[in-house]
């Protein structure tokens, strides 16, 4: 995507518009002009399930406020964050047309808006149109390469610094430092006990880095937080700018 087209992107347009999700803005105009009348705008709420672990799909959802957790379930119960879209990209995708449905659950995590389309007309796309099976081939990568590290954050590095890298991810997506979440989704997304979560949100907050009230949670020193989370944010957005040709473009907007 071109840099005059993302400026146009985040500062020109309202959320209610697709092209405000970054994989629909990336589609060069013939392709957008297409894709876009088959669109429908919807407000997603929190906790909704857009689609369960191997069942067939039915959409897939463009968000552009919204934020949707991927998440895996063991057979006893337990639950854990494999993957976040937002208006970086889309959830329900089907990188191949005989796959239809995901080895996880999409589950609506901070509410807004997505465009969804229907999962026939989604795959026919991808066959016609060249530029979005190539968007969403390279987005599926990415999410493959978001899940190895979340994975090896979640096994070598401490909740705090876990927590940090979901707050600045959360707050690229929004584009904002003011982050609706409360502890009992932080513990499940992050696959931790909500006191647990309790401790380290005071601990930041303490610290003068957040600060939580009211079910939201407020980034307050953007760069001392950056400064306290472990690499793995930063090798993500390295990977995500290498891979989608956009960057963490959130912290910039957060920052100004």
């Amino acid at each position: 995507m071109r840099t005059s087209d993302l400026r146009i992107v985040r500062d020109g347009l309202s959320a209610t518009q697709p092209s405000l999700n970054w994989l629909l803005a990336s589609l060069p105009p013939p392709a957008a002009a297409h894709l876009t009348p088959q669109l429908e705008r919807i407000r997603l709420d929190r906790k909704q399930v857009l689609f369960r672990a191997h069942e067939r799909l039915a959409h897939a959802y463009f968000p552009t406020t919204a934020i949707v957790s991927l998440v895996g379930t063991l057979g006893s119960g337990e639950t854990l964050e494999v993957g976040v879209t937002g208006r970086d990209g889309v959830a329900g995708a089907i990188a191949m047309p005989d796959v239809d449905s995901m080895p996880f659950e999409g589950i609506v995590q901070i509410p807004g808006i997505a465009y969804r389309l229907d999962a026939g007309r989604f795959r026919q796309a991808l066959t016609n149109l060249e530029p979005l099976s190539a968007a969403v081939g390279r987005y599926v990568h990415l999410l493959l390469v978001r899940s190895v590290h979340m994975h090896l954050c979640n096994v070598f590095h401490p909740v705090e610094q876990r927590l940090i890298r979901w707050l600045l991810t959360v707050s690229d997506l929004l584009a904002t430092a003011d982050i609706p979440l409360t502890h009992e989704l932080l513990a499940t997304m992050l696959g931790v006990r909500r006191p647990t979560v309790t401790l380290v949100v005071g601990s930041l907050q303490r610290a003068g880095l957040i600060e939580e009230m009211r079910g939201r949670i407020t980034i307050r020193d953007r760069e001392r937080l950056e400064s306290a989370c472990c690499d793995c944010y930063g090798v993500m957005c390295a990977q995500q700018e290498q891979i989608l040709g956009y960057s963490c473009a959130g912290a910039t907007a957060v920052r100004a």
